[in-house]
């Protein structure tokens, strides 16, 4: 007799118990987890940035222009005489003074005429004194009654001609001896010899250019300025010069005149400045910017430079109050030695960013600290493209 085998329970009743456990207790949590309420995020402190003062100062109205340095007294030297050269004592940037000789011309021919007026002159003065001498015998005689009248005028009339002759003889004399100086070309002024055109065995003409002579002691500069601003500019007006080539070294200048009529090309107004240069640290041919003062120093407006930054088109500047920062729009006079000079904007002892400007957002919050811990990523905001339609923080 076959005994009967147990029934077995399938293997996957209990493991489908065990997995339905596991999921139960996972959507328990689950639901547990989404009853609970999620942390608020924390709000990031407010940008340390540093701050200064708007300043009242007496703003020196200016206009500006570029202009070529050079010499205020330049000389293309010619000859007066012709004449072959024998020496030439001038080179190119040798520096001379008044009265130098610079070239010499043969002077043979000149010479032999300057005898020849002497002579000529020696015999004048021997015809006058024989006429003289003639007319005063006449004179004795028709005093006396033997002479007519007639005689006593042609013997007057003799000295006359001699005199004559004799001025004649010495306009002749000065006329050559003329020559002799022409032939000797001096320096008329002291300056730097800049071109020389001629060499030693060279006949020259009369206008004949031989040397370009410049005074390089007294400099100039001829700016063209906006009529608008520049037509009240007297002789005396105090200039600032800076000299592109010297590393925008400043030297001082001063108006030495102003002209009546306004250039037909570029419809500006000639300036002439003087240019001082004590040290001769400068030379003709020099690129500047000339700022010429056109009027008494008035009050102004005057933050730091770095304090200023475009946006849309416009300047504009922070200002804080009560912890806010609040953008504000500013007009910019000019922009000078690390400072700016408003027109209009702000008023003074109004407090502007100068320092940590890059993380500034428009009326948010800021945490006013001392400039050496404002933000080490400069002082000029970043200049977002015009058109934006709000701002990301500078």
């Amino acid at each position: 007799m076959c005994a009967t085998r147990p029934p077995v329970a399938p293997l996957t009743t209990h493991r489908t118990r065990t997995a339905h456990r596991a999921c139960a207790l996972l959507c328990a949590l689950w639901v547990v987890g989404c009853e609970r309420e999620a942390p608020a995020a924390e709000t990031p402190p407010p940008p340390p940035v540093h701050v200064r003062a708007v300043e009242s100062v007496l703003e020196t109205p200016t206009t500006a222009g570029t202009a070529e340095i050079r010499g205020q007294r330049t000389a293309t030297l010619r000859a007066e005489a012709p004449g072959r050269i024998i020496a030439v004592s001038a080179e190119r940037g040798q520096r001379v003074a008044p009265g130098d000789v610079l070239v010499r011309l043969d002077t043979g021919r000149t010479a032999a005429a300057v005898s020849a007026a002497n002579a000529g002159i020696e015999q004048a003065q021997a015809n006058l004194a024989q006429m003289t001498r003639e007319r005063d015998l006449a004179e004795r005689l028709a005093a006396q009654g033997g002479l007519a009248t007639q005689q006593l005028d042609r013997a007057r009339d003799a000295v006359r001609l001699a005199e004559a002759a004799l001025a004649q003889a010495q306009a002749q004399q000065r006329l050559t001896r003329r020559g002799l100086t022409e032939a000797v070309l001096r320096a008329p002024f002291a300056g730097t010899i800049v071109e020389r055109v001629v060499e030693e065995g060279e006949f020259v003409a009369p206008g004949a250019p031989m040397l370009m002579l410049v005074d390089t002691e007294h400099l100039e500069a001829r700016v063209l300025l906006d009529p608008r601003h520049a037509l009240d500019v007297r002789p005396g007006a105090e200039a600032r010069v800076t000299v592109f080539a010297r590393g925008g070294e400043v030297f001082q200048g001063r108006v030495l005149r102003t002209s009546e009529v306004v250039d037909s090309r570029t419809r500006r107004l000639p300036v002439d400045v003087e240019v001082l240069d004590p040290e001769g640290r400068l030379r003709p041919g020099l690129m500047a910017r000339v700022d010429v003062t056109t009027g008494p120093a008035v009050p102004a407006l005057a933050v730091p430079a770095g304090a200023v930054f475009e946006r849309f088109g416009r300047d504009h500047v922070y200002v804080v109050s009560e912890g806010t920062a609040q953008r504000r729009a500013v007009v910019v006079a000019s922009r000078a030695r690390g400072q700016a000079v408003l027109e209009s904007g702000v008023t003074a002892g109004d407090q502007v960013i100068v320092a940590g400007l890059e993380r500034v957002v428009p009326d948010g919050a800021v945490n006013v600290v001392p400039r050496e811990q404002a933000s080490a990523q400069g002082t000029t905001a970043r200049n977002p493209r015009d058109g934006d339609a709000e701002p990301a923080a500078p």
